[in-house]
């Protein structure tokens, strides 16, 4: 009697314990969409998630945002490893995964976020800036979604075992196909964890010269689009086609819509201004991509790892002490608006109105003229070869 007693509270005490895994499951999640929303573009930068009463003041020196972004990143990959684990391993030990999730939640996870959210300093230079700002909220939401995942596998494993726990009283183990689900969310966390932590090795350096580059391709790739497309000249026999092109064909069909509207926003014989412009265009922006590559190579490689100020006013023209990185920011804002102004550019042309599409080359090239002036002088606020050649490049840029 004894022994039935003692199987039968053990029973019970293994249902509360599986109930209790759910539920804090289940909370975990809420809490987590909750962190990726304090996460999301366009919302206030700063986490809501500390004690305002332990929040450090502005006299006290906050820690390296990307060391504590790497230490916890670190060990959420870790502590995910140990519940991958657990739930593989039968029987399924509610009270263990429970604890796990508990310590995940109460300190790795809010210290991610409250690093990867780090708002901009007023009473320092900033050592992050705006784009590493931004790109380590991505990867972290990245990382929580990944985790989000695993707790939905061990939500399911959990009532599923409760189930099992009122039909048969025991455990039948993990099958072959939820291995493979736990695995493949494992997975899904580490590649997060890794593509996080690379941002975090990298730096601010590795990161900016990698945007440029992405920028520039994608500037690269419009102008060769537009090169191509003004190649493609329409004849007056397409011309006069377009008029018969909704009549049927001989089979009695409409033809192909490539056929009707194709040549409708091809460059004419006739449109030699626009031709001008298009040739203009494209001249001017293979030099806008030079300077994104002499950027590239003369300053961002050379940005300094600290907040180190620059003096005479370096590549902002004020005679004033400057800060490195709020120049950094607003050259990277400009090389980000110039594929898009470009992109914006070709959509005129295609459109064949040369009105807008001299606007938008004027902004193109503002924008680029900007970005060079913005970082004349080197980081220090001397003269180099850099300040020589951007001078060069303004004047083949306006006798383009």
């Amino acid at each position: 009697m004894a022994t039935m007693a003692n199987k039968s509270k053990s029973t019970t005490n293994d249902n509360r314990n599986i109930r209790a895994l759910i539920d804090l499951t289940k909370s975990t999640r809420t809490l987590l969409t909750h962190f990726q929303s304090s996460l999301t573009p366009h919302r206030a930068s700063h986490s809501p998630l500390p004690d305002p009463a332990s929040a450090p003041s502005s006299s006290t020196t906050i820690p390296n945002p990307l060391q504590v972004v790497k230490a916890t990143t670190t060990l959420l990959k870790s502590h995910t490893t140990t519940l991958s684990l657990l739930l593989l391993t039968s029987p399924l030990t509610p009270s263990a995964l429970s604890k796990k999730i508990g310590d995940v939640s109460s300190s790795v996870l809010t210290a991610l976020v409250a690093a990867a959210s780090t708002p901009k300093p007023t009473f320092h230079n900033d050592e992050l800036g705006d784009l590493m700002r931004a790109e380590l909220k991505a990867q972290a939401r990245r990382v929580l979604g990944g985790w989000s995942e695993v707790l939905a596998l061990i939500i399911r494993f959990a009532e599923r075992r409760e189930g099992e726990g009122k039909e048969k009283g025991q455990d039948e183990g993990v099958s072959e196909s939820e291995r493979q689900d736990v695995l493949a969310a494992t997975g899904v966390v580490w590649e997060a964890c890794d593509a996080l932590l690379k941002v975090c090795n990298d730096g601010v350096v590795e990161l900016v010269v990698k945007k440029a580059e992405q920028w520039r391709g994608a500037l690269m790739d419009a102008v060769n689009e537009l090169k191509e497309w003004g190649e493609d000249v329409e004849d007056d026999e397409e011309e006069d086609g377009l008029v018969e092109s909704d009549k049927e064909d001989e089979d009695g069909g409409f033809r192909d819509d490539d056929d009707i509207f194709g040549a409708a926003n091809k460059l004419r014989k006739g449109d030699e201004e626009l031709k001008v412009l298009l040739d203009t265009s494209v001249k001017k922006l293979k030099l806008v991509g030079m300077l994104y590559q002499a950027l590239v190579k003369r300053r961002l490689k050379t940005f300094p790892n600290g907040p180190t100020p620059t003096s005479n006013g370096a590549a902002s023209g004020t005679g004033n002490v400057s800060d490195p990185m709020a120049i950094l920011d607003r050259l990277m804002a400009l090389l980000k608006s110039i594929p898009e102004s470009v992109d914006d550019l070709a959509s005129a042309f295609y459109d064949l109105d040369g009105d807008e599409a001299n606007k938008l080359l004027e902004t193109c090239c503002g924008g680029a003229k900007k970005a060079a002036e913005a970082v004349k002088q080197s980081w220090d606020g001397k003269e180099d070869e850099f300040t020589a050649w951007s001078d060069k490049w303004l004047g083949a840029l306006e006798g383009s």
